[in-house]
């Protein structure tokens, strides 16, 4: 992939691209953080101009707490390997800063 967002192909090719990519980041980060990656998935949505928008949800359990982080991907800003690494960054930075263990049986998901 190039830098020119004409070469990044057309919504599934890049979303395609990002969820091998993210994949790959974020079952990395849960090896280093001591999570579980419970799932990821792209879902496509029409914003409210009509315009196709695509958003990836990442599912983790950290700390005894299942964590729901869900960002936009498309329309893109980054070429899609390197809006993965973002991605995964971004969920990182939640999950060490945002997540904290509770006391007692409290198993709503906490959202990133």
């Amino acid at each position: 992939m190039t830098d020119d967002p004409a070469d990044w192909g057309g919504p599934q090719e890049y979303t395609d691209v990002f969820l091998r990519s993210a994949r790959r980041a974020v079952q990395d980060l849960c090896e280093r953080r001591g999570s579980e990656l419970e799932s990821l998935a792209c879902e496509v949505v029409s914003d409210a101009t009509g315009d196709v928008v695509v958003a990836a949800t990442t599912v983790v359990l950290f700390r005894g707490r299942r964590c729901v982080f869900r960002r936009g991907i498309w329309p893109p800003s980054h070429p899609a390997a390197t809006r993965a690494a973002i991605y995964a960054s971004v969920l990182e930075e939640r999950l060490m800063t945002r997540v904290h263990p509770r006391l007692g049986d409290d198993t709503s998901p906490v959202d990133l």
